[in-house]
């Protein structure tokens, strides 16, 4: 074998190796498969919309009632009967609590989580009345709606993960200077439902994150790339919560509770908007400033000229982490009565 053939071959096989790398690696592990879960978040779902709450009308979640529609047309009169008991129950008892991080939904999720799509109810430790709910809808679930809530939480996936793919490593270097924390090198689980709840996706800190796989607003361009790593910035709330303390106690002042919330929606929309600069952060495409976040009273508009005056001069590169934080926390106690 000549030399120019040898260089060739090396050159090949470093390019093949590099590419296997850009593949192989992920931040992430999705899972598509969940058959209970992703039925008890659509029974969910469906409840607050048969309930008439009003968040059963925003983006995420407001086409689940035609979703219901259309699988209702698949079934006979019996299975139309008992999937309407199905929703019924949970409407009258799960869907009336607002909240995914309170028992017994909190449980629930996390229990139902990677289980797959399995036949036989796969966990022992719900109540008896919520287990019989799940087990009496699932065949009527089975038949109507999951081959295609599968099939695009498997489509929602594979485009993301060519998302992450390409752009994760820069994002994932932009967030780490910007907090200054490490990410894990364990891939964040992260478990994918046709709907989720009205926020579209939701994460247990540190632990793992639920996103919602059906097309709207929220799911469409970069918002997927932005959500994923929205929701993984939350596994360090509990640090960055001591970094915001720490200036608002030398000051005697309090964190207004929506500030850190506020920041992360912030910092992934422009993580994502500098790669690419035609995305809209959901924080302006979604209007989120005008309403309220984690409990907050006030709308977060009052914090949107600190956050833009401090927190993005520091984003682009200008002073250092604790000296943005110190003004940003002073400003923000000043703009909460």
């Amino acid at each position: 074998m000549n030399t120019w053939l040898r260089v060739v071959m090396l050159f090949a096989s470093v390019a093949t190796s590099f590419a296997q790398t850009r593949v192989t690696t992920s931040y992430f592990s999705f899972t598509t498969d969940d058959f209970w879960l992703n039925l008890h978040h659509y029974l969910y779902v469906l409840g607050r919309a048969h309930n008439g709450t009003p968040d059963s009308t925003l983006p995420a979640v407001a086409t689940a009632s035609d979703d219901e529609k259309e699988g209702l047309a698949l079934l006979s009169d019996d299975e139309r009967r008992t999937w309407t008991a199905a929703v019924d129950a949970y409407a009258k008892g799960l869907s009336r609590q607002e909240s995914m991080f309170q028992l017994p939904l909190a449980a629930m999720t996390t229990r139902l989580a990677k289980t797959g799509d399995v036949e036989a109810f796969p966990v022992s430790t719900l109540s008896a009345s919520d287990r019989a709910t799940l087990e009496m809808a699932a065949p009527v679930y089975r038949k109507a709606w999951w081959p295609r809530h599968r099939a695009m939480n498997e489509q929602y996936v594979a485009e993301l993960q060519q998302q992450v793919d390409r752009d994760g490593p820069e994002i994932v270097r932009f967030l780490t200077r910007v907090y200054g924390f490490e990410w894990p090198s364990r891939s964040y689980p992260t478990h994918v439902v046709k709907y989720a709840m009205w926020g579209g996706a939701f994460s247990f800190t540190g632990r793992m994150m639920i996103l919602s796989s059906n097309p709207n607003v929220q799911n469409a361009g970069w918002s997927p790339l932005e959500s994923v790593f929205h929701e993984a910035m939350h596994q360090w709330d509990d640090r960055w919560a001591d970094v915001l303390k720490a200036p608002a106690t030398a000051r005697g002042v309090a964190v207004p509770r929506d500030l850190s919330h506020a920041l992360i929606f912030y910092t992934t929309g422009e993580a994502v908007r500098r790669l690419h600069p035609e995305h809209v952060p959901m924080v302006d495409a979604l209007d989120l400033w005008k309403g309220t976040l984690s409990g907050g009273t006030l709308p977060v508009k009052r914090l949107q000229p600190a956050i833009q005056q401090i927190w993005k001069p520091y984003l682009d590169g200008r002073g250092n982490r604790d000296e943005a934080v110190a003004a940003l926390v002073a400003a923000a106690a000043a703009a909460t009565p």
